[in-house]
């Protein structure tokens, strides 16, 4: 982890050893965060780095520029103790995330999952009508769970969205058009094999996980910083209607949401991570950091 600032001539000297990941501690001058973030460009080799920042608040311009370079996908929030039930800094969430990008291995609910033997329960969608059955049985799971009448919602919206776009805006037909986008939503729709979307959900004490995934890899890093400058910018804007957009509510979702995971193999599949932090009521879930990771695997490294 490099702080900043550290002595700029002996960081330049640190910077020239090649490494996968740069953690770097954000919570500085912004003039130093992009200094640094320039010098990793500059050293890349013609590779793709990643870099993670971890922050109590980058103010949203900042991030928002910040993540318009190829290198940084990665944020973790700290929490800054507003809790006594919250740590300063998720360490199960800095470590999973490392292990994804060395890894390479960037699928799955489960590494989220912190406590051992907690069951996940998964509903496979072979039609469009059975997400009202899917959302019905996850709320009387959250009711079962005893969860705070304020994040119920919150975990329900989300849910929606995301199966929403897995539904109809991430399918693709021979052309790579999108094949369900203009269609009438309140009709039946049967999905053939191949677009059939699983959706998976857990609690272990602490988060409140879902996670929705598709057989596309439609969804790419250019939509996803759309929707985010909607929704830091406030976005003197409406929403994209979901015939025409990603279907993500983005702006609505990422700030219901803990921890926001997109998990892209582009062209083959899309899994989108969503974790809620309960364990604190609903003051600890509306004060808790945001944190959001793109994972994209590029097509060497799924061969």
């Amino acid at each position: 982890m490099f702080p900043c600032p550290l002595e700029r001539t002996a960081l330049i000297r640190q910077l020239d050893e090649p490494r996968d990941l740069y953690v770097i501690d954000a919570d500085d001058d912004p003039d130093h965060i992009r200094w640094l973030l320039k010098q990793l460009y500059a050293r890349g080799d013609k590779r793709e780095i990643s870099s993670l920042l971890v922050s109590y608040e980058v103010e949203s311009p900042l991030l928002l520029e910040l993540l318009r370079g190829e290198g940084l996908n990665h944020l973790i929030a700290r929490h800054g103790g507003l809790t006594a039930s919250q740590e300063l800094i998720d360490e199960a969430e800095l470590i999973v995330t490392c292990q994804k990008l060395v890894r390479k291995d960037i699928f799955g609910l489960d590494k989220y999952i912190s406590t051992w033997g907690v069951k996940v329960h998964e509903q496979v969608l072979t039609r469009a009508e059975q997400k009202h059955d899917a959302l019905t049985q996850l709320d009387a799971f959250l009711h079962r769970l005893d969860c705070h009448g304020s994040i119920v919602p919150a975990i329900s919206l989300v849910a929606d969205e995301l199966l929403m776009n897995a539904i109809f805006n991430a399918p693709r037909d021979e052309a790579g058009k999108g094949k369900y986008v203009d269609i009438d939503r309140a009709q039946p729709l049967a999905l053939d094999d191949h677009e059939h979307v699983t959706f998976r959900y857990a609690c272990d004490g602490r988060y409140v996980a879902l996670s929705v995934s598709d057989n596309f890899g439609s969804l790419d890093r250019d939509v996803i910083m759309r929707y985010l400058e909607r929704c830091f910018l406030g976005s003197q804007g409406v929403i994209e209607e979901k015939r025409a957009g990603a279907g993500l509510g983005l702006f609505m979702v990422f700030n219901s949401i803990t921890q926001l995971s997109f998990n892209i193999d582009q062209g083959k599949r899309t899994e989108v991570i969503a974790l809620f932090y309960v364990r604190g009521g609903a003051r600890a879930f509306k004060l808790s950091g945001r944190s959001l990771n793109i994972f994209m695997l590029r097509n060497e490294e799924t061969e």
